[in-house]
């Protein structure tokens, strides 16, 4: 493995180490079912048939307000499905040609609230699991890569208080994923700038952000934040991930290495693990993470908060593309503070952070042509223990 940190421990996920089995469940799409396990109070949520309209979607997937109707969302029948019926329905999310993040264009997103405060409470810590499927459009050009959803838990009201895109992450963390060239995958995590970047300086507050809305703060980052461009090391060479020397000593900075220490991190061989302190931290770029078009896959998230405390290090993170481990960090710390229901009640308010569009901030990640997606699949569930390894 091709990994520059001698700090870092990091080994091979096995094929046979752990799979992510859906819990049992009776929901009907959009409710919550809660079950026990003992002492083990189950939380699941799903969505396994969509509606016939977006402007139907306000209930099932628990959005504080409606999609627009000129956004490029849209209810269609599965696009490669031989038959037709209410559960082929996906939700399509349509990429404009020449659009990208700094486009004008209208992108994709939505955060969505599915489970009560109840569903994550209590004096412990609880996993947090997130599943859905997605299939790239046949023969979808990946270009240099974009978004894709994952959890985003805590609040991001403040003065440069977001979780993506420059935001100093100090009350929240989100744990978006991406795919980059050639279909490859990789986590996209913010978390606690002052813990994984000590040496950045804080960004002044040019205007209070307090009154926005969840949607207004992640239009911040489909602009551009600052006029200075902090390179994003996104230029992979063309014959995969991996394996260009130069290219790795560029992609970890020396002075920001620190953020993956004390970190133990599995993710597959050829995969790197990257720091960046405007961009966030990529965790199991390439490898076995890859993405296919014109092919479903499953998308699995399982997440513990860090418990109470300054900087406690006992969070946890894993990802399964298509039920296989492709990433498991253990050791986070995602909240600063960790997890408090009595003396910071966000910290009990967990989103699915839907957010997806081309980019990157420049016009190198627009797409030549107009491309889809589809989504089907929706689930979210919390438990005490890992119940899904």
């Amino acid at each position: 493995m091709h990994f520059l940190l001698s700090a870092l421990l990091v080994s091979t996920l096995a094929a046979a180490v752990v799979s992510a089995p859906t819990p049992a469940t009776n929901t009907t799409d959009g409710d919550v079912s809660i079950s026990s396990l003992g002492s083990n109070i189950l939380y699941h949520w799903e969505v396994s048939h969509l509606p016939t309209s977006v402007s139907q979607l306000q209930g099932p997937l628990h959005l504080a307000g409606s999609i627009d109707a000129d956004s490029n969302f849209a209810i269609v029948s599965d696009p490669i499905s031989k038959q037709s019926s209410n559960s082929d329905r996906v939700l399509r999310t349509l990429y404009p040609a020449h659009s990208y993040s700094g486009s004008k264009d209208k992108h994709s997103s939505f955060i969505s609230t599915p489970l009560p405060k109840e569903a994550f409470s209590g004096p412990k810590s609880r996993f947090i699991r997130l599943e859905y499927l997605m299939l790239f459009q046949p023969g979808f050009e990946w270009i240099r890569g974009g978004k894709l959803p994952g959890i985003l838990l805590g609040t991001e009201q403040g003065c440069n208080a977001g979780c993506s895109g420059g935001g100093s992450a100090e009350r929240c963390f989100s744990t978006r994923m991406m795919w980059r060239p050639q279909g490859y995958g990789e986590l996209y995590l913010h978390a606690s700038k002052s813990v994984y970047f000590p040496r950045e300086k804080v960004a002044s507050c040019k205007r209070s952000l307090d009154r926005r809305s969840l949607e207004a703060l992640l239009k911040l980052e489909q602009q551009r934040i600052d006029a200075l461009h902090i390179p994003e090391y996104d230029d992979e060479p063309e014959q995969g991930l991996g394996l260009d020397e130069s290219f790795q000593k560029r992609a970890i900075n020396p002075e920001h290495e620190a953020c993956l220490k004390g970190l133990r991190i599995k993710t597959s061989p050829g995969s790197l693990n990257m720091c960046n302190p405007n961009y966030g931290i990529s965790i199991g770029r390439g490898g076995a993470f890859k993405f296919q078009s014109g092919k479903w896959h499953n998308v699995t998230q399982i997440v513990r908060v860090n418990s109470k405390g300054d900087a406690v290090r006992d969070g946890y993170l894993a990802v399964y593309l298509d039920s296989q481990p492709v990433i498991q960090v253990q050791d986070l710390i995602l909240l600063r503070r960790g997890y408090d229901e009595v003396q910071d009640p966000a910290s009990r308010q967990v989103k699915f952070m839907f957010s997806s569009f081309l980019g990157g901030h420049d016009k190198s990640y627009q797409t030549p042509k107009d491309q889809w997606i589809a989504w089907k699949g929706f689930k979210m569930s919390t438990s005490l223990e890992n119940i899904w390894e």
